[in-house]
């Protein structure tokens, strides 16, 4: 064996312990920093899912609340024909037209009639028909104990009816718009609120024997995959339908019904408000009287604002308006059993006694909601909303109107912006306003008036804040 060959032999044994070590620690170094590399890929994984859960979850909420805001607008257009046959009871414009109608009838009728006579004086015909006709109508009127009013009394209750009618309508419909969104919003964003409690007390449950280390690693490293992993992520992370007791659903259903104060008596303040500034901005015009748009648009712009100052609170007295719209878009608590009543049945009236937690707390976060400024901010822009679409509505069908009327040649001698028009077609464009303003649809949904409500960008924001805002609550 040569000399060579026995001196590395020798080197190698002298080294061998050494040799081992550093093969030992280099294996040792690989395993764990490829062990490190897989945890920290596991770790990022789970990171990138959980971005993704949230990212679902903030999708499903942002889809909710389009949703939410859309129902409003549904329920919006199923109240409107129940508005409208409460506002006939009391303000019915089809009346009084059909009333003045038949006096221009009659009129026309007892002219007719003259020239008859005149004819039947010359050849000696009775008129003891139309004589026994007008004596009949004339006992008839006074059997069903009807005073005839004069064509000027039926002008001027018209006109003063259709501007209460029209600015009450616009009151009430965009304080039902605000309630609407409310309630739905409130109820969304707690029925979000327990969804989100009970994923997490179950997450919680479920992690509650994982607590060590190991159970930590062990977790990191079983390999599940990954496709599965993301689903079962994002099914869990879904808005599953929490079961609802009959209790609750009872309550839930007591308090949107509670949109039957406001249709049925919270208006009438609005009406008494409004009667008042209307009777003193336009009670000494008659239907001859002429006005221009613009003038008309100042004396509306008066009622407006000092309706306003009646129900808004301003700078000088900040607890001016909140109770009192409060009283007009809730009932008082003790006549809460007394709309109940009109809008339950007695089976689900009795379950409500039972328990009225739910409604409780769903009523007093409503409340806090309307003594706020913000809200009476937003009910004050969508009134100013309305005075403007009114007034649109308003110049266009008296244009019409007199268009009609109008020769060529006057219509070239007046000037559109200096016209002055009789307040008897303001009258009739009030009364078409009204008309266009309450046409509901669900199918076709066309309501301009109600789409420019629901457009508004600072009711959207209030929206939101109330959805994704637990602020309201205790």
């Amino acid at each position: 064996m040569s000399s060579g060959s026995v001196s590395s032999r020798s080197l190698f044994q002298r080294h061998r312990g050494k040799v081992l070590t550093s093969v030992g620690i280099v294996a040792t170094l690989f395993t764990a920093g490829s062990v490190c590399m897989y945890l920290v890929k596991r770790w990022l994984y789970k990171q990138q899912l959980k971005i993704t859960e949230q990212h679902f979850i903030r999708e499903q909420i942002r889809r909710r609340f389009t949703q939410t805001q859309e129902d409003s607008l549904y329920a919006l257009y199923e109240l409107i024909p129940v508005f409208a046959m409460v506002l006939a009871k009391k303000l019915d414009l089809e009346e009084l037209v059909i009333a003045l109608r038949d006096k221009k009838l009659s009129k026309t009728g007892s002219q007719k009639a003259r020239i008859g006579d005149n004819d039947v004086l010359s050849s000696g015909i009775s008129t003891s028909v139309t004589e026994v006709d007008t004596s009949t109508a004339n006992v008839a009127n006074k059997s069903e104990g009807k005073t005839q009013k004069t064509k000027a009394e039926l002008w001027n209750e018209l006109k003063t009816k259709s501007l209460i009618k029209m600015v009450t309508i616009s009151y009430t419909i965009s304080a039902l718009l605000l309630l609407t969104r409310l309630q739905l919003n409130i109820l969304t964003r707690r029925e979000y609120l327990e969804t989100a409690i009970r994923v997490a007390v179950e997450k919680e449950s479920s992690l509650s024997d994982g607590k060590s280390v190991v159970s930590w690693i062990w977790g990191l490293w079983k390999g599940d995959d990954t496709k599965s992993a993301v689903s079962e992520a994002i099914e869990d992370s879904k808005a599953k339908p929490t079961p609802v007791s009959k209790n609750s659903y009872i309550n839930e259903q007591a308090f949107l019904s509670l949109s039957w104060w406001l249709l049925n008596r919270g208006w009438q303040d609005f009406e008494a408000i409004v009667e008042e500034n209307v009777e003193k901005q336009f009670g000494q015009l008659n239907p001859r009287d002429t006005l221009s748009i613009t003038e008309f648009s100042e004396k509306l712009t008066e009622v407006f604002r000092d309706t306003n100052k009646q129900l808004f609170p301003d700078a000088t007295n900040e607890q001016n308006g909140t109770g009192r719209l409060q009283t007009i878009l809730l009932p008082r608590p003790d006549l809460e059993d007394f709309v109940l009543k009109q809008t339950l049945d007695p089976e689900a009236f009795n379950i409500l006694n039972e328990d009225k937690t739910v409604f409780g707390q769903l009523i007093l976060e409503t409340a806090k909601c309307l003594e706020s400024t913000v809200s009476s901010i937003v009910l004050e822009t969508l009134v100013n909303e309305s005075f403007q679409y009114i007034m649109e509505q308003v110049e266009t069908n008296v244009s019409k109107k007199k268009n009609k009327q109008k020769t060529a040649k006057e219509s070239d001698c007046v000037e559109d912006s200096d016209a002055k028009y009789q307040m008897a077609v303001f009258t009739i464009s009030c009364k078409d306003c009204c008309n266009e303003i309450l046409k509901s649809g669900v199918v076709s949904m066309d309501n301009e008036f109600l789409a420019r409500l629901d457009s508004v960008v600072i009711l959207d924001d209030l929206s939101a804040s109330v959805y994704s805002n637990f602020g309201f609550q205790d």
